[in-house]
């Protein structure tokens, strides 16, 4: 992958969760033919869902690591870290979420669940750990509230964002 076509798939991403914060219910398909660009970007649904993912267990593990020290036990605080990131990312959770069943995805998800059971003080070596992780998850889905719709920011300010968008789209198609 060039940096060009990085760049337009990071942007594209980036416009993706933005509406995806704003419509929820939408599928990947959906957001994907939404967006311009994106379809190009990402090719199919799946791509997107593990960019998506990437982008969630990126933002996990950094609030993991920046709560870590707040001196709760740290079951508690791998929780409070996944509520935290659930509501900023709630197009991103609503996403994931709907495609957790998905076989291709099953992967990442034991990853994340891993993640935060190692992070809650289970033992890498726990015959469950991946089990340990999605009893945190349950937890978390049960304290997490999600900013309503109206609270997001909008997704273009004012002109100066919609110039600043068409002109990066633009420079992302001449450099197709």
């Amino acid at each position: 992958m060039t940096w060009d076509a990085y760049n337009r798939r990071k942007s594209a991403l980036r416009e993706v969760l933005a509406l995806a914060d704003r419509r929820r219910h939408d599928t990947a398909d959906q957001l994907l033919d939404a967006v311009p660009d994106a379809r190009v970007a990402f090719g199919d649904d799946l791509s997107l869902l593990f960019d998506v993912q990437m982008a969630w267990y990126q933002r996990l593990s950094g609030e993991l690591d920046r709560t870590v020290l707040e001196g709760d036990s740290p079951a508690t605080v791998a929780v409070e870290a996944w509520v935290a990131c659930a509501a900023e990312m709630p197009g991103a959770r609503a996403l994931l979420d709907a495609h957790r069943d998905r076989p291709e995805l099953a992967k990442a998800f034991a990853k994340e669940r891993a993640l935060l059971a190692v992070s809650a003080g289970v033992s890498s070596w726990h015959p469950d750990l991946v089990g340990q992780g999605e009893h945190l998850v349950s937890r978390a889905r049960e304290q997490v509230e999600y900013p309503s719709v109206e609270s997001m920011p909008p997704l273009h300010g004012g002109s100066e964002n919609r110039t600043s968008a068409f002109i990066t789209r633009l420079r992302n198609a001449l450099a197709a």
